[in-house]
Order: C-alpha cells, then structure tokens, then sequence
C-alpha cells in the first residue's frame, strides 16, 4: 500500500482528498501548512505529495524544491489555482512531476498516482 502526503490548506479539499484516497487503498497524511509538511516529513518519505501552491506560511513548491534537491523521489503533484501558463512552467522547473489545475477531476490525480500504488 503506497501512502500519500496531502498538503493543502483548505479544509474541505484537504477532506474531500482524504476520503476518496483512502477509498482508492492509499495511506493519507494531511498537512495544512509548510512548517507542518515538514514536520510530517521528518517522519518518513510518502510515495506520493499532492502539492496546494498557495499556503499560509510561503509557496508550496518550496517543498518540492526540497524534496528533488534532497534528491527524494516521490512523485509531486501540484494541485493549485494558479493556472498561467508562466506558473505552471515554475511548478515543472521545480521538480514537479504533474500540475494539475483546480477546478480538478478526481481521476485525472488517480491516473497519475496510479504508479506510486
């Protein structure tokens, strides 16, 4: 079973991913916050990081940033609002292996998921 670390602070998507993860026979972590990501972290490296851009405490691609630096391999995906195409080449030049814009489809993260289960 592969397990997923869901950054994201906005409850009701953090909740939503949570459910339909669990659903699909994967592992969840939430975390609201960067400091908080990182905290998590220190506790083991996930198969798989869903990435919100747009925290309460900085960028959430400076934990990509981290995690490729690190020379971690989990699969990134930013799950963001910021859908300019200039953002979305920053999101992939950090390390991000998918971005995907909100509003998403549920299936488009399960299919890019599917290889980290």
């Amino acid at each position: 079973m592969s397990w997923v670390l869901v950054i994201e602070d906005e409850e009701d998507i953090s909740s939503f991913l949570r459910f339909v993860l669990e659903n699909e026979d994967f592992t969840v972590k939430v975390a609201g916050s960067l400091a908080e990501a990182r905290e998590t972290l220190k506790g083991g490296m996930p198969d798989a990081v869903l990435l919100d851009r747009g925290l309460p405490d900085g960028d959430g691609l400076e934990i990509c940033r981290e995690l490729k630096g690190a020379g971690k391999t989990p699969s990134v995906l930013v799950l963001s609002a910021r859908k300019d195409p200039a953002e979305v080449a920053e999101g992939l030049a950090a390390g991000a292996d998918h971005y995907i814009t909100k509003p998403f489809q549920f299936t488009d993260v399960i299919s890019r998921l599917a290889p980290a289960q």
